[in-house]
C-alpha cells in the first residue's frame, strides 16, 4: 500500500513539474516571438534591436535548454546570427527571410515544449 501511495505521489509531482515547466517555457518563447514579430528589418536601428532580442533569448535559453532539445536551440541561435549578419550589411530582403525562419523555429520549439506525453516520460 505504501508503495502505491508513493508512486501516485511521485507521478503527481512529476506531472506538476511538467505543467509548471511548460507554462514557463511557453511564456518565455511567447515573449521572444513577440519581440521578433515586432522587429522591423527596414528600420535603421534594426541590428541593435535584433541584438537586444538575441541577448534576451540567450538569458532565457539557460532555463529553456534544461528541458528542450539542444539541436532546436542551436537552430534558433543560428537563425538569430544569420538575421543579425544580414542586418549588419543592410540586406533587408535576406534579413526578412532569416526572420521568417526564426519565427518558424520558435514556433517549432513551442510545439515541442507543449503539453504532451513525451514531456512526462
Amino acid at each position: 500500500m505504501r508503495d502505491k501511495v508513493l508512486s501516485i505521489l511521485l507521478l503527481t509531482l512529476i506531472i506538476c513539474f511538467v505543467i509548471t515547466n511548460t507554462i514557463l517555457v511557453d511564456k518565455q518563447i511567447n515573449e521572444i516571438m513577440l519581440a521578433v514579430e515586432k522587429l522591423d528589418v527596414t528600420d535603421e536601428d534594426a541590428r541593435n534591436n535584433a541584438e537586444k532580442i538575441y541577448s534576451d533569448f540567450m538569458i532565457k535559453q539557460r532555463y529553456i535548454s534544461l528541458t528542450v532539445n539542444h539541436e532546436d536551440m542551436t537552430n534558433i541561435e543560428d537563425c538569430f546570427v544569420e538575421m543579425i549578419g544580414f542586418l549588419s550589411v543592410n540586406d533587408t530582403q535576406n534579413a526578412e527571410v532569416a526572420k521568417y525562419r526564426l519565427r518558424n523555429s520558435l514556433e517549432h520549439l513551442r510545439r515541442l515544449s507543449g503539453y504532451n506525453i513525451d514531456a512526462i516520460i
